[in-house]
Parts: C-alpha cells; sequence; structure tokens
C-alpha cells in the first residue's frame, strides 16, 4: 500500500512532538509499504522560513516531498488574534484566520494535494492546529486519517477541531489519554479510531559491541588500558550491568535521577530543579543528571551533572544507568521518555499534569506522580530507598512495552486502522 504522511515539518533533527512522531511511524511503515512525506521547508515553527530546499529528499530512507511556506510567522499577530477569540465571542472564521496566523501555510503543498492524492491508499494527517491538516484534511476527507496530537489547553475550546475531526475517515492517537480528550473534552466520539501510539526499540539493539555504534557516538574512555574483551560485552552483560559505560564515562559513581529531554524553563524544568533541590536537602547523596538541550541557565549546584545532548543508542544505555528518570513535562501528549526508560526498566516520576504520563504510570504498574513539591519529594524519597520496588516496577515497565509498545504491535494497529478506513470507504 501507498500512504502519503502530511506534517508542517519533518526532519531528522527534529526529535520531538507530532513531528518526531510522524517519523518514527513513516520510518517502520517504510519497511512494509510505499511512503511518502508531504511536508513544508520550513523548519522553526517560530519563523517558518523556508530552511530545507524545495523538491524531492530521502530522509533515513524515507522520501520526502517538501514544498515552500509563503508566509512567515508572526508571533505577535497571533499572541493578539488568541487573546482576542479567548475574551470573547467569535465565529469559524476567526478560528480559521487563527488556523493560517499558526501556519505554516503552503499553496503549493495544498495543490500536489488535489492533483495526486488519488495515488495513496490513504492520506495520514500529523497535528490538528496547522494549515496542513485543516486545510489539506478537505481535499480527501473520506480516504484521511488524523493523528491530532491534543493537550488540554486553552485552544481546545475552539468549535473547529470537533467538525475537522468528524470530517476526516479515521482518527489515530498517540496515547489512550488523548482518545479521552477528544471524548470528554470535545465531546467527539470518531466512528473508526485507534490508539496506535510509538515503537521504542528493545534494548538489546541498543546494546555493545561499542565498535558498532556510529563513528560520532564516542564513548570512549580516558583509561585507555580497557581490554577488547571488556568493550565487546555480550547482550547478557548488557542487561545486568545497567547502562555502565554511561556511568564510567561520565564519571557516576553513586545513585543518580535522569532527566531526558530538552532543559528549558516552560516544560517543567523550572519546577523540577527547585523540587529536586528540596529532595537534595533531605537525601543529599543522588546527583540529577540533565540529558538534553540546555536552554536556560541552571544553578551551580555540587548534584548537578550535564550529559549534554547524546545519540539515540546512548541516551538508551543513560535510561538504564539511571535509578529513577523525571518527566516533568506538563502536556507532553507523546511522553516518549517515559516510555523509553520503561523500556530498559527504569522507574520514572511524572508530572502528574502530563496525562499521557500518567496514563502510562497507570497501565504499566511502573512509575509515581507529583502535583507538589511535598510529593516529588516523597515520591522519590521512595524510589531512591527501595531498590527492590524500583525492581518490580522496572519489570512491570518492560513488560508494559513489550505487550503494547513495541514496533510490529504499532503497525498492526496503524494497519488496523487503514482497515477500518478502507472497510468503512467501501462501504459508504
Amino acid at each position: 500500500m501507498k500512504f502519503g504522511f502530511i506534517t508542517p515539518r519533518y526532519g531528522a533533527d527534529i526529535s520531538s512532538g507530532p513531528e518526531h512522531a510522524c517519523r518514527l511511524l513513516a520510518e517502520h511503515l517504510s519497511e512494509r509499504h510505499d511512503i511518502d512525506v508531504i511536508t513544508t521547508c520550513g523548519r522553526d515553527p517560530q519563523t517558518w522560513a523556508n530552511e530545507y530546499a524545495e523538491g524531492g529528499d530521502r530522509v533515513r530512507g524515507v522520501f520526502v516531498r517538501r514544498f515552500a511556506v509563503n508566509q512567515t510567522h508572526d508571533p505577535a499577530a497571533l499572541r493578539q488574534l488568541s487573546a482576542r477569540l479567548m475574551e470573547g465571542p467569535h465565529g469559524c472564521a476567526d478560528e480559521q484566520e487563527w488556523v493560517r496566523r499558526i501556519g505554516p501555510t503552503s499553496p503549493a503543498l495544498i495543490e500536489y494535494l488535489k492533483r495526486h492524492h488519488r495515488a495513496y491508499d490513504a492520506l495520514v494527517f500529523y497535528s490538528l492546529y496547522h494549515p496542513t491538516t485543516v486545510i489539506g484534511l478537505d481535499v480527501a476527507p473520506e480516504r484521511s486519517i488524523v493523528f491530532p496530537y491534543l493537550r488540554l489547553d486553552s485552544r481546545l475550546r475552539f468549535g473547529l477541531w470537533a467538525d475537522v475531526l468528524m470530517s476526516a475517515r479515521a482518527v489515530g492517537y498517540l496515547s489512550s489519554a488523548e482518545r479521552t480528550l477528544v471524548h470528554q473534552y470535545l465531546g467527539v466520539a470518531p466512528a473508526n479510531e485507534e490508539a496506535v501510539g510509538v515503537g521504542v526499540e528493545t534494548p538489546v539493539q541498543y546494546g555493545y559491541p561499542r565498535h558498532q555504534q556510529d563513528p560520532t557516538d564516542d564513548m570512549t574512555e580516558p583509561d585507555a588500558g580497557e581490554s577488547a574483551q571488556d568493550e565487546t560485552r555480550s547482550a547478557t552483560d548488557y542487561l545486568t550491568s545497567r547502562g555502565v559505560l554511561f556511568r564510567r564515562r561520565h564519571r557516576l559513581y553513586g545513585r543518580f535521577v535522569l532527566h531526558g529531554g530538552r532543559v528549558e524553563p516552560d516544560n517543567g524544568c523550572e519546577e523540577m530543579l527547585e523540587y529536586f533541590d528540596s529532595y537534595a536537602a533531605v537525601d543529599g547523596d543522588a546527583a540529577l543528571v540533565l540529558m538534553g538541550v540546555k536552554l536556560m541557565k541552571i544553578p551551580e549546584e555540587r548534584y548537578l551533572r550535564l550529559a549534554g545532548v547524546l545519540p539515540d543508542r546512548e541516551r538508551m544505555i543513560a535510561y538504564e544507568a539511571a535509578d529513577v528518570t523525571l518527566a516533568p513535562e506538563p502536556d507532553d501528549a507523546l511522553a516518549m521518555d517515559v516510555l523509553e526508560s520503561f523500556a530498559v526498566g527504569t522507574p520514572a516520576l511524572v508530572n502528574a499534569r502530563n496525562r499521557a504520563a500518567v496514563d502510562h504510570c497507570r497501565r504499566a504498574n511502573a512509575g509515581l506522580y507529583y502535583t507538589n513539591r511535598e510529593e516529588f519529594v516523597e515520591a522519590l524519597r521512595l524510589l531512591m530507598g527501595d531498590s527492590r520496588l524500583r525492581e518490580r516496577l522496572g519489570e512491570n515497565g518492560r513488560r508494559y512495552i513489550r505487550q503494547h509498545y513495541r514496533w510490529d504491535a504499532v503497525l498492526g494497529r496503524f494497519e488496523r486502522l487503514v482497515a477500518k478506513t478502507r472497510g468503512a470507504s467501501s462501504g459508504s
């Protein structure tokens, strides 16, 4: 079968949000089906400037068609319009204007869909709010699937979203919590829907030997006396050593907690750092390791360690090496750091405002969640102080990933959603 994946932006350097989920699914589906990604030349949603070259490209084996954005983003105008729509009555035309303002707008992309949509068995749209979905969906709604990537925020008050979702043939979700949001908050119950999610690679694919990693993924230790035998551990050693390479490289000799996402003020990191400082005041022998892009100033504390941006292989080893993973993001519908942590048997402590992360913790029985400083401190003390509890939660997390988030299971759910779509189309 041939699928067209339509997304506002696409690239190997985009590692979060619906575009990241789109890329992961497209790459794995391309092993079974013919995939075209149809996207814009924009990369930065703060500007939507045309940074990628227009035309055909191939990204990690997937063919990508890029079309120029015809209007750069105006954040001030969007903020002004958003405030007006939230404060008073408005009509559908106002909401359509808001969609145009959030961008990216690409008439060439829409024209391509109009001319070539029949070449695809299904059109798969990612991210509900953008013109690529709202306008693109009108081209062939009877063969369209939407992955809305919804989070609980004030923009969900717009009546436009229910109309868009109901016009699509089917709706796919990245988590069960997102489906609940569509049903309970938007009041929409699509006839064809599926919680597809994203897959997580199993740990054995991120193991030794070291020479199998990318050349840029240098994990060489200053101690040059390591033997070749030590460097080429078996998969069994990998599963029992709990991330020894990461610990050695970053000189982590005791217990530590890991944050695996971007370090920025508006994703819960400021609160997390304040809460961890309170934890360190009563239980000060554990380190907090920050793994990701640093976009904010962090305090100079002896317990803080910066691991920086790591390749995928080392990221998984880092999750495995940690005693607990922290997920402070309040509205991350993907919750990928939680799933990756579960995959290697490390429990998570997550922000209770993140519905997807809490849903994973509850269903897997593999993590705890907090609503304030006191709960954070007590939950982290419990997890860090009870190794048997961590082991039980870790095994629950591994089992949860094996049952629900292996890639073959995710691809099966996507193909089942497509089958529902084709069945509905043939019966209409």
